[in-house]
């Protein structure tokens, strides 16, 4: 039994519980303090079915983005712990590149979502019709397209942050592969 990869794993799964639990508040404080055109608070406790819908849909995109920005940082880590690097790599190093991804990550995830509801509500604004204020009424039905717009927005700026993630964290070099000709 390797007890290395086992204290690795549930290490692991500690931090992304605390992660999970800890982005999903962290993000649900910036996006409503990030809203100024009603108090989403105010209509959750009404039982705004159209803001509780938009609000689980910025919860799911948010967990997403992250999700993209963990997997290389956790990704890393288990290739510097399984290698035999761990005994020759700056820790304190490795974990301030870990929580500077982190960190920018969940910038880019509110940034994002905001600035994406942003500009859907000044193009889908009509006239007679602002969704912000559809959604202030209860209107379901632009709960659920503007929820849809923020998760279609999540998978593709998720597979962006994978990428800058991935770029970022710096990688061990483990050897080298020569082949034949």
């Amino acid at each position: 039994m390797d007890f290395l990869k086992i204290g690795v794993s549930v290490g692991e799964l500690l931090i992304t519980v605390l992660m999970a639990v800890g982005v999903v508040f962290a993000t649900y404080r910036a996006l409503i303090h990030a809203n100024t055109d009603f108090d989403e608070d105010a209509e959750i406790i009404k039982g705004n079915m159209a803001v509780g819908i938009l609000v689980a849909a910025l919860l799911l995109a948010s967990a997403n983005i992250m999700h993209q920005a963990f997997v290389p940082v956790s990704d890393t880590i288990h290739l510097y712990l399984s290698s035999g690097l761990a005994e020759a790599t700056n820790r304190g190093a490795l974990a301030l590149y870990a929580l500077g991804n982190l960190v920018f990550a969940f910038v880019i995830v509110v940034f994002t979502l905001s600035f994406s509801l942003r500009v859907f509500g000044k193009l889908a604004r009509t006239r007679d019709t602002r969704p912000g204020k559809e959604l202030e009424r209860g209107n379901v039905a632009m709960g659920v397209i503007l929820s849809s717009f923020v998760l279609i927005v999540s998978l593709f700026v998720g597979e962006g942050v994978s990428s800058i993630s991935k770029a970022l964290i710096p990688r061990p070099n483990v050897g080298r592969m020569q082949m034949m000709r």
